[in-house]
């Protein structure tokens, strides 16, 4: 298989020669870049000269980074260990200048401009930030050739297209470590994400530690929460990347991990404990509730543990909660989800139905509102912006609080609030994540062709942000999870609206998924440690040659074949080690064998068939190689169809490409052979062969363009 890899590789590098010239392997693409044919070489003698104000903390560091980054690439062992505000150099292969010192703000100019000659590099921008940028395009632009190590001779200017740029992590309904926290600080710095969303409470987990009431994460957190000395490591080492952590604590719903320690602030009486969404319900049981249903009437009727918004000590107590959190969070704004509250909760307590009553409110929509203009109140008071899920959005909203989009119109599972024209319209600002949730399993170039997005270069539109929920994914798997499709969505956001070649997107992200393993990000070794996991410590290779052509099932069937267990099964009691857990969303070889067989296809092209062949005769002769592993092993076994299909598939493909070298076109058999095919195309075990599409092809002789969505439900 490595010869073919090789092969291919190669064969796929040659294909791109066009693209890189226009876009080099940058991502996310720059606004303008200009490519010059030559190259600045870089040697041992290569020195870094910053002529900027000298007690810019977060600028040496950022060039001290860059520099070392190049260094370990590179192996040259250049010839300074720290680029030192006291430096006395002057001349100096690269030159990097700023007009003022910055810290990451929204709004901030974002500008660098970065020339590279034969003789050398300038990287100049307004301020720290920029600059900050400026240095992840100069590592990306690193090349090598059989003379060693270069940098093309560009010309780039560049800003973003939306000021807000952002990465969700939910961390409560699986914990997430300070280290991996770090690395994934560290990757959404390369492509320019400049907002963390930390989802740090939830049904599942309160995950902060309060000094002023300790009972929140003392008995809502079983034990996994961030001391307020790692939240403020955390923050300073995000603020040293260019990057403002904005927490979220989610209320009045998703709230149950809140009432373990205080339950007087729930709607309905407890005893309550953190677990996930939907667990009280099932420990308090209504002998008059409707039975069955579909997921929509689940949802509907769901009676989930609510903050009581009537009771005037709950907003005592979230005003000195807010006001602890902001010696933490130190960025200007807090999330405060608003999300997903039925008002269940609300109508079974006699209590708050009489006091609505009292007060003139007519339906738990209204309540709703109450309690969001409360909240917005308290964070006014302690100097912060409100933002919220787009449940908080109605006609009386204050207008400077930031809407986030999150749920598709006409989804027919959740209600949507409007559309984004709504809320730019009343005047709130808006921020964007519908079609950017990596949790659904979606290819990145669903997300990179998000409908969503198109014609939103107004001015109430901040941005987007990715969103990982953790139903699904946990410390093992999170980074495979959310990187590199989250690149993509980057450059959907930074990039000019017209960026849009999604073979060379691409083509770029596998390449900054390697550059990611380079700088000691952990995905790939986290994927080829589980797959060691599933042979029980055996050989690999087979079953890799087999799991790189898998990807996840689309959408949420395997969350919600995972809600739908006892609660001792539940997603947070699960490991997640199936081969659904471990593979990634996006399948390299399956992009790989794509480009061939359009190449193929399209242009008749020997070199493509060969690599075709190559791949098809793997796949082939790859069952009976893996075949001894599945005895005995439950979690390998649940592949073992997809492994017999891929084979049955690989014949067919072959057969196929003979066919056609012979001329020979027979109807009947076509439609024989798509029929098995789709067959070997359904799922097992939430897992599906990722490269039939491109083997019907083959058979019916022409490319078929991907479908550009796929049902979430």
């Amino acid at each position: 298989m490595k010869k073919i890899t090789l092969f291919v590789s190669l064969l796929f590098c040659h294909l791109a020669i066009k693209a890189q010239q226009n876009t080099l392997n940058l991502l996310p693409v720059p606004k303008s870049v200009v490519v010059a044919n030559a190259k600045f070489r870089l040697t041992n003698k290569f020195s870094v000269f910053v002529n900027g104000l000298k007690d810019d903390t977060i600028l040496y560091k950022a060039v001290n980074r860059a520099y070392q980054a190049l260094n370990r690439k590179t192996g040259l062992a250049f010839g300074f260990k720290y680029i030192s505000p006291t430096d006395t150099l002057t001349v100096a292969q690269m030159q990097v200048a700023e007009q003022f010192k910055a810290k990451p703000t929204i709004g901030l100019d974002e500008n660098y401009n970065l020339k590279v000659n034969e003789n050398g590099i300038v990287l100049s921008a307004t301020n720290t930030i920029g600059v900050l940028h400026g240095l992840q395009t100069l590592v990306q632009l690193v090349a090598v050739d059989d003379k060693g190590y270069y940098l093309p001779v560009v010309a780039i200017d560049d800003s973003p297209r939306f000021k807000w740029r952002g990465l969700m992590i939910d961390v409560a309904r699986h914990f997430v470590s300070v280290e991996e926290i770090k690395h994934n600080i560290d990757a959404m710095a390369a492509v320019k994400l400049n907002v963390l969303h930390w989802h740090l409470t939830d049904d599942e987990g309160f995950r902060v530690e309060s000094k002023i009431y300790p009972l929140l994460q003392e008995k809502g957190s079983n034990g996994d929460y961030y001391t307020q000395v790692q939240i403020k490591e955390i923050v300073a080492y995000a603020g040293d990347r260019g990057i403002i952590v904005v927490p979220e604590f989610d209320m009045p719903g998703h709230a149950q991990s809140w009432f373990a320690g205080y339950p007087e602030l729930a709607s309905l009486p407890g005893p309550y404990h953190p677990g996930p969404r939907g667990q009280w319900q099932q420990e308090h049981p209504d002998p008059n509730a409707p039975k069955g249903g579909s997921i929509a009437d689940i949802i509907a009727n769901m009676v989930a543990p609510t903050f009581d918004p009537t009771n005037e000590k709950l907003y005592l107590f979230l005003d000195k909660f807010i006001g602890e959190m902001t010696s933490l969070f130190p960025s200007g704004y807090v999330h405060i989800g608003a999300d997903e509250n039925n008002g269940m909760a609300w109508k079974k307590s006699p209590a708050i139905v009489a006091w609505m009553k009292d007060h003139q409110i007519a339906n738990t929509d209204e309540l709703q509102r109450y309690y969001v203009e409360r909240v917005y109140k308290i964070l006014k008071k302690h100097h912060r912006q409100l933002i919220g899920w787009e449940e908080i959005f109605n006609d009386k909203l204050s207008k400077d609080a930031i809407v986030h989009k999150w749920i598709p119109e006409g989804n027919g599972m959740v209600k949507s609030y409007g559309k984004i024209p709504d809320f730019t319209v009343h005047g709130n600002p808006v921020l964007l994540s519908v079609g950017f949730y990596t949790d659904v399993f979606m290819p990145a170039y669903i997300h990179y062709q998000n409908p969503f997005l198109q014609g939103l270069d107004d001015a109430g539109v901040l941005g987007g942000e990715a969103a990982q929920w953790t139903e699904l994914a946990d410390n093992e798997n999170i980074d495979g999870r959310i990187w590199p499709r989250t690149a993509a969505i980057a450059e959907r956001l930074w990039s000019p609206g017209n960026v849009n070649d999604v073979d060379d997107m691409y083509r770029r992200l596998f390449v900054f998924n390697r550059q990611l393993d380079e700088q000691g990000f952990p995905h790939l070794a986290n994927y080829e440690r589980a797959l060691r996991r599933l042979s029980n410590g055996g050989p690999i290779e087979n079953i890799k040659t087999l799991t790189d052509v898998l990807s996840p099932v689309k959408g949420y069937k395997k969350l919600i074949g995972n809600m739908m267990r006892a609660p001792q099964a539940s997603y947070q009691t699960t490991p997640l080690t199936a081969v659904s857990d471990i593979i990634p969303v996006d399948s390299e070889v399956k992009r790989k064998f794509r480009a061939l067989v359009k190449l193929y296809l399209e242009k008749h092209d020997k070199d493509a068939e060969n690599g075709i062949r190559n791949y098809l005769i793997d796949w082939q002769k790859n069952d009976a190689l893996i075949e001894p592993l599945f005895a005995g092993n439950k979690r390998l076994s649940e592949i073992q169809d997809h492994s017999k299909n891929l084979s049955a598939a690989a014949a067919i493909g072959l057969d196929a490409l003979d066919k056609a070298d012979k001329g020979i076109t027979d109807a009947a058999a076509v439609q024989q052979r798509s029929a098995q095919l789709d067959s070997y195309a359904k799922p097992h075990y939430e897992t599906e062969i990722a490269v039939i599409p491109e083997i019907a092809e083959l058979v019916i002789g022409h490319v078929v363009a991907e479908p550009e969505s796929y049902p979430s439900f």
